[in-house]
């Protein structure tokens, strides 16, 4: 585009990544398994006030390897994975019916620290569904009921969240059978931080059987 300022290396290298100060991590003391960690990280962050603790970017791909990401919200955690939720017919759902694999990374940027996973993801119940659903807010409800996520934006869709706004007024039970819960059943987690002044310290955990491996990595 004519007077656009391409290329922007100059000004991406002016990008501030990094906040003054991160919280102390003692890596050696580090636990035999992930899951403690992932607690007094994840408790730091919402204790923090960082912004979006919970927000993730999940990376997905097609059977043919054919990419994408987008921000979820991870919903919960628990010693079998990352729970997050989607509908099944948007693009992600589809990529994960046709390849059942996905990445996240929880950027806790305000403490310079990230959460890496990777792992086979699986179905969650349609209980379990349903009450990921009733945790999003009113509207958010009733946009998804009304229409199909990802997809053009049609004519008529201020009428129908409308009237799908009418109907949980009605019925404030209803549930979009569409929405579904995922695990990511984590098969490696990665721990990075960074240091202010002295780089970045990597601990990645990988699942061996029943136990973990712990490895830090270089920078």
């Amino acid at each position: 585009m004519p007077g656009m300022p391409f290329p922007l290396a100059d000004l991406l290298s002016r990008a501030s990544t990094r906040p003054t100060s991160e919280p102390e991590w003692d890596v050696d003391a580090a636990p035999d398994t992930p899951w403690p960690l992932v607690e007094e990280w994840l408790t730091a962050a919402v204790d923090g006030g960082v912004l979006g603790a919970g927000t993730a970017v999940l990376a997905t791909a097609t059977a043919d390897g054919s990419p994408s990401a987008r921000t979820v919200l991870v919903n919960d955690v628990t010693e079998n994975g990352f729970w997050f939720a989607t509908s099944a017919e948007s693009p992600a759902g589809r990529d994960l019916a046709e390849n059942p694999a996905a990445a996240l990374v929880l950027h806790l940027r305000e403490q310079s620290r990230q959460l890496r996973v990777t792992g086979a993801v699986a179905r969650g119940d349609a209980g379990r569904g349903a009450a990921a659903f009733r945790a999003r807010g009113g509207r958010s409800q009733a946009i998804t009921l009304a229409g199909r996520q990802s997809e053009p934006l049609p004519d008529d869709a201020d009428e129908r969240i409308a009237a799908a706004v009418q109907r949980l007024e009605q019925d404030p039970g209803s549930v979009d059978p569409r929405w579904t819960a995922y695990l990511v059943a984590p098969a490696e987690i990665e721990f990075w931080q960074s240091r202010h002044g002295t780089g970045e310290v990597r601990l990645r955990y990988e699942r061996d059987g029943d136990a973990w491996r712990r490895a830090r990595l270089w920078p």
